[in-house]
């Protein structure tokens, strides 16, 4: 027998509902109001506009979700290597936005808006250096960069002869480092920001990146550009193609380009396209701004002054375009587009900015303080000239010092010395010193992230529920999975047997099989049912292939008469060639091959329809064992309160 779920009534005084009083608990797993609260409220939007739920009909539905978890937990899959990896993974991409600083993030999203309200062009002469260099290489470099800016400066070399002779971007050293208009996103952010806040014609100091150091030239600065929207014709011919097959795009792009200076409309042209993911839009291609095309398809389309400009035939790695302007837009307004901005900012290095902050941060509030006396003995552990080669390891130690202390956690030397041990490197003995000092402040720095970290879920409410639906989200995936999904689709003969309780829901009308040609003129359509009729194919083939080929559109398959638009003009079931008859600005033939009776559609045309009813089925009877396993109890006194809350 199914266990009876038990109604506890518990008599609480007070108006107000405790947040961790418990609303229900499924086996040994507990679930709070405030959880429950939670998933309603952030669910409740989207479920009234698919399927209206009552809180009442929610709490169900959630109890069976949590019959689902309880069984995941019972068997101890939240222990296995392969989720503890990815929920791990999945909790390091939730906290991101809880160890950043906002306020930082806030200046750097309107800072990123303004750039992009410009575009600059700038040239560049690159020193390459390691992003983990040492402060003295870093100097080294600095001071040699600082010596060619003199140079420049001072009239003895120009800056394009120095970036061809000496910069270590070899691809705009041919240009004299040249690297175009960008605009904000477009380069790494200390490039950016250089090639942004100097004048037209300035020469920057040296410039630290990722790559190394970089002079940077900005040449010239102009309002942004803004977005485009066009549609296109295109025909296939990439650098590897064939002599002949490149001269056949060229030459249908030339007769489009020829067809449309004699007045035909873009629209009616866009079915000769090879591009088929533009072809069925009309050749609309998404909206694109600077650097996101082709250069030579980016600088047509922006040429193009009026919706309905079109281009002449534009060649690019790919094959032929001939492309007409739908619109040009401005750049949208902060608001539009602070979103986007912000996604990018986290994704861009120069989120650093506020990471650092972050840190400075945590160290004030957490009272960070360094033990400079046992750092000192802890450096003195340390053979620098093993170090240098790599070949030092970190020593046993009988007192394990504390080197600093944060809020109500220490770094202590044995974190310290296995942390420089893992991070040795070939360098002299001399620079050891400084470059442990480096490492220490990485170790400390990651030390006080990860005890904020492991403070998130107390801290923050909306983190600890997020962390727990990610959490649940993946257990419940790969159990249901094995449970359900899985058997579903590897049950052949269960399959079939559910197939056939439930054939007639899935039914195809009246179908024929067929070939179908739409011609521009009737003379051409007359001529292809003469020729199908008569069986003439290698008349019709060479027409086909003729210089008259674009004049034909030509289509095959199995369909309903409710399937294409041309059905509703044409139509016969009885096999043979039918037309031609006027459709739409052109006219068609139909041969129709073989009808096909309205009736159940095969096993093969259904079968992930059926495979996801039968899902539904096993799902109903693995939750019925479910209830039948854990003990289910409702806290009616909570649950009462939490209704009336929810009800306001």
């Amino acid at each position: 027998m199914m266990k009876k779920i038990i109604l506890i009534a518990i008599c609480f005084f007070g108006v107000q509902l405790q947040a961790q009083e418990v609303l229900f608990t499924v086996g040994n797993q507990t679930v709070t109001a405030e959880e429950f609260k939670a998933v309603y409220e952030k669910n409740k939007g989207v479920g009234n506009a698919i399927d209206p739920k009552t809180p009442e009909e929610y709490l169900d539905l959630y109890v069976r979700f949590k019959l689902k978890i309880a069984e995941a937990f019972d068997q101890k899959r939240d222990t296995a290597a392969k989720f503890v990896k990815e929920f791990g993974g999945y909790r390091a991409q939730l906290a991101k936005p809880y160890l950043s600083d906002a306020g930082s993030e806030e200046a750097l999203i309107k800072e990123a808006y303004s750039r992009m309200s410009q575009e600059v062009r700038a040239a560049h002469i690159m020193f390459e250096l390691a992003s983990s260099a040492l402060p003295s290489d870093t100097l080294r470099v600095y001071k040699a960069m600082m010596e060619l800016r003199d140079e420049i400066v001072s009239g003895k070399l120009s800056f394009e002869d120095a970036a061809r002779s000496k910069s270590a971007d070899t691809w705009s050293a041919k240009q004299g480092g040249d690297l175009g208009y960008f605009t904000a996103f477009n380069m790494v952010y200390p490039f950016e920001s250089g090639a942004y806040d100097q004048e037209i014609g300035s020469i920057s100091k040296p410039i630290r990146s990722q790559f190394g150091y970089h002079l940077i030239k900005t040449i010239d600065k102009r309002p942004a550009s803004g977005t485009v929207r066009v549609r296109q014709i295109f025909f296939a011919a990439g650098e590897k193609a064939k002599l002949a097959e490149k001269q056949r795009a060229e030459r249908s792009a030339q007769e489009i380009y020829t067809r449309l200076q004699n007045g035909e409309e873009f629209g009616a042209l866009v079915s000769f396209s090879e591009d088929r993911k533009t072809k069925d839009r009309g050749g609309e291609m998404p909206e694109f701004g600077l650097n996101k095309m082709m250069p030579s398809f980016e600088n047509a389309a922006f040429a193009l002054e009026e919706p309905g400009d079109f281009s002449a035939p534009i060649q690019t790695n790919i094959g032929w375009h001939v492309i007409q302007l739908i619109e040009k837009k401005p750049l949208p307004d902060f608001e539009s587009l602070e979103k986007e901005i912000k996604s990018k900012v986290k994704r861009d290095s120069r989120s650093q900015v506020g990471a650092k902050k972050f840190v400075n941060t945590l160290k004030r509030n957490y009272n960070f303080t360094v033990n400079e006396r046992n750092y000192r003995r802890t450096v003195a552990l340390v053979d620098a000239a093993k170090f240098a080669t790599g070949q030092w390891e970190a020593p046993s130690i009988k007192t394990d010092r504390v080197v600093a202390t944060y809020a109500d956690a220490e770094l202590r030397q044995s974190t310290v010395l296995a942390f420089w041990a893992k991070n040795q490197k070939p360098q002299t003995t001399e620079g050891v010193e400084e470059y442990l000092r480096l490492l220490f402040n990485v170790v400390s720095n990651d030390n006080i992230i990860a005890y904020e970290d492991s403070q998130l879920e107390s801290k923050y409410p909306d983190f600890r529920n997020l962390v727990r639906e990610y959490r649940e989200g993946i257990l419940l995936f790969d159990l249901t999975q094995e449970e359900v999904w899985d058997k579903a689709a590897k049950d052949s003969v269960g399959i079939y047997n559910h197939y056939q309780t439930i054939k007639n829901d899935f039914t195809w009308d009246d179908r024929i099989s067929y070939k179908l040609w739409v011609a521009q003129n009737e003379k051409d359509a007359k001529r292809i049912a003469r020729w199908v009729t008569k069986g003439k194919t290698d008349k019709l083939n060479e027409f086909l292939t003729s210089n008259d080929a674009l004049a034909v559109a030509v289509s095959e398959g199995t369909a309903q008469q409710k399937d294409e638009e041309v059905f509703q003009t044409l139509w016969n079931t009885a096999p043979g060639v039918h037309g031609p008859i006027a459709f739409n600005e052109g006219f068609a033939v139909l041969q129709t091959i073989d009808y096909l009776p309205a009736g159940p559609k095969a096993l093969n045309e259904v079968k992930g329809l059926v495979i996801a009813s039968y899902q539904n089925e096993l799902e109903e009877k693995w939750v019925a064992t479910l209830q039948d396993k854990f003990e289910v109890s409702i806290n009616e006194s909570v649950k009462e309160k939490l209704f009336a809350e929810l009800a306001d």
